[in-house]
C-alpha cells in the first residue's frame, strides 16, 4: 500500500538517496569481509562489492521511486499544480540509478558468465517485490505459444489469480535474509572462482557456514524490525508481516532476541559473530514502533561495526 503523504524534499532525498546508500552500505562491509577471507591472496576484489552494492541501490532505489511517483501523480490529481523541484529531485533519482546500473554492468563484463546468472537469481526477486504477477496472463501464452489460441475463445471468463509477493506472509524477512545473506555469498564465491582466486579453507575464526548463517539470520531479523517500525500501518493495510501476524510487538521482539542468541551460541567461538548478536539483540529492545525512522538504520548495520573491526585488527 503508497503512503499518500505530502512529498517533500526531505523525504525525497531521504527514501531515494539516504535509505539506499546507508542500507546498501551493509552489503558493502558484507561483501568485503566474505572476498577478503575467501580470497586465497587475503585480498579484497572490487567487483563482488560493486555488483551487491549496487544491486541494492537499485532494487530499493527504484522501488522507492516508484512508490513516490505514485504519490506525485495522487497529488497532480488533487491540486493540478506541478513542483518544479520535486520534479528535478525525480530526475537526479533516475540519474543515480542509472550510475548504478552502469556500474553494474561494468563489473558484471569483467566477471565470468556464471555471476551474471547468479547476481539475476537474486535480484529478480527483489525486483519482482511489489509487482502483480498474473497467473491468467502466463496461462494464455503458453497457450497461444503452444498453437491452442482458439481454445480461449470458448472458454468462459474466470477471475485473474494474481499474486504480489510481498503479500505472502513471511516473505518479506525470508527474501531479505536469502538475498542478502546467501546472494552476497554466491556472487563473491562466482568471482572468485572464476578468476582462481578461491581460497579452500578460510582463515580463523571465519568458515562458509558461519558466513551464511550469521548473514541470512541478522538481515532476515532487521526486516522483522523494519516491521516492528511499520506495525501499526501494516496492521490497518492488512500486510502480513510478522509482527501482524503475531499480533504483538513484544512477541516479535522475544523471537528475534531467541534467532539472535541461537546464532550466537552455534559460533561462541567467533568473537566477531558474538558482539554483532549482542549488539543487534539490544537494539531490538531499544527500538520500537515510536523511534524515529533513521534510528532503524543502526539496525542495519549490526554486522558492519564488526566487520570492520575485524578488518581492521588484521591490517593495524
Amino acid at each position: 500500500m503508497v503512503n499518500m503523504s505530502i512529498l517533500t524534499i526531505p523525504k525525497l532525498a531521504d527514501e531515494l538517496f539516504l535509505r539506499p546508500i546507508v542500507i546498501s552500505m551493509n552489503s558493502l562491509a558484507l561483501s568485503a569481509l566474505m572476498s577478503y577471507v575467501m580470497s586465497a591472496n587475503e585480498s579484497i576484489d572490487w567487483r563482488p562489492i560493486t555488483i551487491c552494492v549496487t544491486s541494492d541501490i537499485l532494487v530499493m532505489g527504484a522501488d522507492h521511486l516508484k512508490d513516490n511517483l505514485k504519490v506525485e501523480e495522487f497529488s497532480l490529481e488533487r491540486s493540478n499544480t506541478k513542483n518544479p523541484r520535486l520534479t528535478s529531485w525525480f530526475i537526479y533519482a533516475r540519474t543515480f540509478l542509472t550510475a548504478s546500473a552502469v556500474l553494474l554492468a561494468l563489473a558484471l563484463f569483467q566477471c565470468p558468465m556464471s555471476t551474471l546468472f547468479t547476481t539475476a537469481t537474486f535480484v529478480a526477486p527483489a525486483l519482482l517485490w511489489t509487482t502483480p504477477i498474473n497467473f491468467k496472463k502466463f496461462g494464455l501464452i503458453s497457450r497461444r505459444l503452444l498453437g491452442r489460441s482458439g481454445a480461449d475463445k470458448h472458454q468462459p471468463s474466470t477471475a485473474s489469480h494474481v499474486l504480489v509477493i510481498k503479500r505472502i506472509p513471511g516473505m518479506k524477512a525470508i527474501f531479505n535474509g536469502i538475498i542478502r545473506g546467501c546472494g552476497i555469498y554466491a556472487v563473491v564465491f562466482s568471482v572468485l572462482l572464476g578468476s582462481g582466486n578461491l581460497n579452500n579453507t578460510l582463515p580463523s575464526p571465519w568458515n562458509v557456514v558461519q558466513l551464511i548463517v550469521w548473514s541470512t539470520v541478522n538481515r532476515s531479523c532487521h526486516a522483522i524490525m523494519t516491521d516492528v517500525r511499520d506495525f501499526e500501518d501494516d496492521m490497518t493495510a492488512g500486510v502480513p508481516t510478522i509482527p501482524v501476524l503475531l499480533g504483538s510487538i513484544p512477541k516479535t521482539k522475544v523471537i528475534l532476541t531467541a534467532c539472535h542468541m541461537s546464532v550466537m551460541l552455534a559460533f561462541i567461538e567467533n568473537r566477531y559473530i558474538t558482539g554483532s548478536c549482542l549488539f543487534a539483540t539490544a537494539l531490538v529492545w531499544m527500538l520500537g514502533k515510536n523511534s524515529p525512522k533513521k534510528a532503524f538504520l543502526f539496525s542495519s548495520h549490526s554486522q558492519s561495526l564488526f566487520i570492520i573491526w575485524y578488518l581492521l585488527t588484521r591490517h593495524l
